[in-house]
């Protein structure tokens, strides 16, 4: 079985956003000339994750941002946390640099941006397509969810990101009734 893989890489310098990458991921299905089978859509990161959802509307954008930054505190020593911080805080043990296979000089304190990763995000999914066509309800799309992005201030670097797309055609879809 073959497989078609696109990679997109940007620079993620806001912290928390949902992008939209519906297009690219029907770009992908579209070049790879095929009519049936799934998409894995994978996130290559700890603190950036994988949604399927409504992201249109922006006042329900709004409110899923405003809910993950308020139900999971910011670290009180994170970069982020400044006098007008309207979310909550509070003390995680996590900084960055305690990681043995970091080889970057971080001086942030994300423990939140993983605990919001893995509580309102996926690192990977899964979606069919039929005739060249994403099997998504009426208002679903997929969207990467970052908790971590940064702006390169101080020590702290911009986040390069990179999410892959795996376009798997099915060889028959045999439709059971």
């Amino acid at each position: 079985m073959k497989a078609y893989l696109k990679e997109l890489k940007f620079k993620s310098t806001v912290h928390t956003y949902l992008k939209d990458i519906t297009s690219e991921v029907e770009k992908a299905i579209k070049k790879s000339k095929t009519e049936d089978g799934f998409i894995y859509i994978n996130s290559k990161h700890t603190t950036m994750g994988v949604v399927v959802q409504e992201i249109a509307e922006p006042n329900l954008l709004q409110d899923i941002l405003h809910h993950s930054l308020t139900s999971v505190p910011e670290d009180k020593r994170s970069t982020r946390v400044h006098p007008n911080y309207e979310h909550p805080t509070k003390d995680y043990l996590h900084r960055c640099q305690d990681n043995p296979f970091c080889d970057e000089v971080d001086e942030d304190y994300n423990a939140a941006a993983h605990i919001r990763a893995l509580s309102f995000s996926h690192n990977s999914v899964i979606v069919p397509y039929r005739k060249g066509n994403l099997e998504l309800g009426k208002y679903q799309q997929i969207a990467l969810f970052e908790f971590d992005g940064r702006d390169g201030k101080g020590k702290n670097p911009i986040r390069e990101r990179t999410a892959q797309i795996w376009v798997c055609p099915a060889e028959e879809i045999i439709e059971i009734k």
